[in-house]
């Protein structure tokens, strides 16, 4: 049986969109430079695959027959990670991946302006190097900047106390416990996105490497 990713990466590309409507903005003093957070993005849409279903026959040679189901797409994972800033401003970098410790699909920056959490340029990484692209609307969140409810949440990186509060047609839980991204847990009629590890430092620049 033969599955596609891209149903989501469409899927991711939608979710960027829900994040960007989270309310409040991050706050002057911004995210670190270093830190990272790497996600599991499930998606609840589903497509339709080729199944070959094998009937043996008595005394014969087995049969073949071709159908269809309809599964959910494999998982996409995608890491968030501060790698540039300054005084005025700060880049995240987003990269998706097929599996938590695969190669890239796609990397994407954006420069972020600190003060209007204003996308200042960004840039998504292509065979010729990198090219203009629009704004992802993601930023690095904290949990002084939303309005919401505390409480515990549990994900494949831990438990966490954050602030619980909407997104558009969704819920997501921020934490100043989550570097980079500052999110642990997004739910959406989509999919579901999902802290799966994350760390203070080590984060390389994929666009200067």
């Amino acid at each position: 049986m033969t599955r596609t990713l891209s149903p989501a990466v469409v899927s991711l590309v939608t979710l960027t969109a829900l994040l960007a409507g989270v309310a409040g903005a991050a706050t002057p003093a911004g995210p670190v430079v270093g830190t990272w957070a790497t996600y599991q993005w499930s998606s609840s849409l589903r497509q339709d695959v080729p199944v070959l279903i094998r009937q043996d026959q008595p005394g014969g040679q087995p049969t073949f027959t071709l159908a269809r189901d309809s599964v959910p797409p494999a998982p996409l994972f995608a890491t968030y990670a501060i790698v540039r800033a300054d005084p005025k401003t700060y880049t995240m970098q987003i990269t998706t991946h097929a599996s938590a410790d695969g190669p890239p699909l796609s990397v994407t920056q954006v420069q972020v302006d600190r003060a209007s959490g204003k996308a200042v340029r960004t840039v998504i990484k292509a065979p010729k190097g990198a090219i203009a692209t629009p704004d992802s609307g993601f930023r690095a969140y904290q949990q002084a900047a939303v309005k919401g409810t505390e409480e515990a949440v549990a994900v494949p990186a831990g438990r966490f106390t954050a602030v619980k509060t909407t997104a558009q047609n969704g819920t997501v839980w921020v934490s100043d416990q989550v570097p980079a991204l500052g999110l642990v847990k997004g739910t959406f009629p989509s999919g579901t996105l999902e802290l799966l590890r994350s760390g203070t430092s080590g984060a390389k620049d994929l666009l200067r490497s």
